[in-house]
């Protein structure tokens, strides 16, 4: 079977591997939906943590302890207390609102990302990029529907856990210039498990065989989830793949309606449609960019090397 797949073309590889991604995620959420009826969600952000840490490590130090080896434990530390804060929102917004409304507001990530490159990494907003973040932004309030008798507090979790999410994602893109993929995965782990044990203790209860069960199923479908995105990513340019992480919210929509009875309110398809829109649009116009840059320094490559001088032996 691998072999025949290797032989596929890379566009349909990149396709298989995001459709299993986008099952996976969604399969994920309903893992901490059922696991959250029985224990508090700051209890089931420690224990996805414990177990990913778990499945991660072993792998991770097969070869020994130099992913461990980084002289930026500090930004490894942000980052850890980024993701804490991006697991802890999630897991409440999966907990205390309607699966399909709370994945729709997430797809605000590559929004917030954008706007928080601005601001800290001085990254410039032209035209089509805020011409996006508005119409984004205008599907997160046609959700929510401000003033409205529907409009619930819990609306602000995965909002909040977008804005964490993609300032973390802004920290590992600082992390990947110095630091391997491997060690940036293992601090992840090695960091937030102890950092959410914390809160996790001032609402402990004792789990059940069943919850443990559901965060361990949970955090191995997390790890799929990474592992499908990252060789997707491999194989196929990133506009064509990160397209396939909105398959999750159909999927989501069938679930919870089959497994817990939640029917997606028609406020949900437009304002869905403008966040995802508004995510496809920037997502392929910023590669669209850096296609552009990429050719613009092999052209200035090819300029200097005409212009050194020749190398004449006798």
């Amino acid at each position: 079977m691998r072999k025949w797949f290797g032989t596929l073309p890379p566009y349909l590889q990149a396709t298989a591997f995001g459709i299993m991604a986008s099952i996976s995620a969604a399969i994920f959420s309903v893992f901490v939906r059922l696991a959250t009826e029985q224990i508090d969600p700051l209890q089931a952000v420690f224990f996805r943590n414990l177990f990913g840490l778990i499945l991660i490590a072993p792998l991770a130090l097969r070869g020994g302890l130099a992913p461990l080896k980084t002289t930026r434990l500090p930004m490894f530390t942000l980052r850890a207390v980024l993701s804490m804060g991006a697991m802890s929102f999630w897991f409440m917004s999966i907990a205390y609102m309607p699966l399909a409304e709370a994945t729709a507001l997430n797809f605000t990530v590559p929004l917030f990302g954008t706007v928080l490159a601005t601001i800290f990494l001085g990254e410039t907003i032209r035209i089509h990029r805020l011409a996006a973040l508005i119409t984004g932004f205008c599907g997160v309030l046609v959700i929510i529907r401000p003033g409205s008798e529907t409009v619930q507090l819990a609306s602000l979790f995965p909002i909040a856990a977008a804005i964490c999410m993609a300032s973390a994602g802004l920290s590992i893109k600082s992390l990947s210039r110095t630091e391997k993929p491997t060690t940036i995965i293992l601090y992840m782990m090695l960091l937030t498990t102890p950092l959410t044990l914390i809160p996790a203790l001032f609402v402990w209860q004792t789990p059940s065989l069943e919850v443990i069960g559901l965060m361990a199923g949970g955090a191995f479908m997390a790890n799929i989830t990474q592992l499908c995105n990252t060789n997707a990513f491999r194989v196929y340019e990133y506009s064509f793949v990160i397209g396939f992480n909105y398959l999750r919210l159909p999927f989501v929509v069938v679930i919870a309606l089959v497994m817990f009875g939640e029917v997606p309110e028609i406020w949900l398809v437009p304002g869905a449609a403008l966040i995802i829109g508004a995510a496809l649009y920037i997502a392929r116009r910023e590669a669209k960019l850096n296609r552009e840059a990429n050719r613009i320094k092999r052209g200035l490559s090819t300029t200097a090397s005409d212009l050194d001088p020749p190398n004449i032996t006798k």
